[in-house]
């Protein structure tokens, strides 16, 4: 991987990190990622919408992976948002990037793929660290917290992580049918339609957050906007498999930001879980 490679994924990571940081941040979580998804169409349509249009006529077949993906990456976001309103950035998010565990899984149980042992062991240090993040305190009694009650931030993050593998899954068979930026451009369409009816449906307050937040949106817009395209653009210049497996590094600036921005605890132990999952995601991308 280039040096200019390993910056732009490195930047993708961080500024996804950045965008959560965000939500975890304000109340109103789900409306403010649905008014940054209209903002972003909109900044783009001039520059990008008359050939996206001309790429729809001349493959309809977009279509269906567009509906798909935009369906679940919203569901992703609305289990993001319900994840940070009770729960630590340094625990939610890294939970919430599990979906590269579940994607082989998918594929094992419905599509007859079979898992090598970099994929067993790979899924297996993933969950290893999922499990490890939700410990309550550095102790052997801290083994059994995940079961001693029922978090609901960590339903919430691992079905954004569940939605997040289907979602990935339409947008690979997607992307296959045209260039990346253009993709890029009609899912942030796409989404901005479905989720702004998705919050404009369900008594969130949408219409009125848009009058009083545009400016906060925005703002969210660009921050959304650059993790979107340092990602793109890093694919350009390198193998899928070690972008996608560099860009992980987004669940350490998750917990960083977490330790340093929101004083959470057990910073330590988090970091240490979160460095687990990397390592599981690393294997399954490069060896699985």
């Amino acid at each position: 991987m280039t040096s200019s490679a390993l910056l732009l994924i490195i930047s993708s990571a961080f500024f996804h990190a950045v965008w959560n940081a965000v939500v975890k941040r304000v109340e109103a979580r789900f409306n403010l990622l649905a008014l940054a998804h209209v903002m972003m169409a909109a900044g783009l349509t001039p520059f990008l919408g008359p050939a996206a249009l001309q790429q729809v006529k001349a493959s309809p077949i977009l279509l269906i992976s567009l509906a798909g993906a935009a369906f679940f990456f919203s569901l992703y976001h609305l289990g993001v948002a319900g994840g940070y309103r009770s729960g630590d950035l340094s625990v939610i998010y890294p939970l919430t990037t599990m979906a590269p565990a579940l994607v082989p899984l998918w594929g094992a149980l419905f599509l007859g793929e079979r898992l090598v042992w970099a994929g067993f062991a790979g899924i297996g240090l993933i969950i290893l660290g999922a499990y490890v993040i939700q410990f309550q305190s550095v102790s052997l009694s801290a083994v059994l917290d995940p079961f001693k009650r029922f978090d609901r931030s960590v339903a919430f993050a691992l079905g954004a992580a569940f939605f997040y593998s289907v979602g990935a899954a339409f947008d690979k068979a997607g992307i296959s049918h045209t260039d990346a930026l253009t993709w890029s451009y009609l899912l942030i369409v796409v989404m901005a339609v479905v989720e702004s009816a998705l919050a404009a449906g369900t008594g969130m307050g949408y219409w009125s957050f848009t009058k009083a937040h545009w400016r906060s949106a925005l703002g969210m817009a660009f921050i959304l906007l650059a993790s979107i395209l340092t990602y793109r653009y890093g694919l350009k210049v390198t193998e899928v498999s070690y972008a996608t497996s560099v860009r992980q590094v987004n669940a350490l600036f998750g917990v960083l930001m977490g330790i340093f921005f929101f004083r959470e605890r057990l910073g330590g132990l988090r970091m240490a879980a979160a460095v687990v999952m990397v390592g599981g995601v690393v294997i399954i991308k490069i060896f699985g």
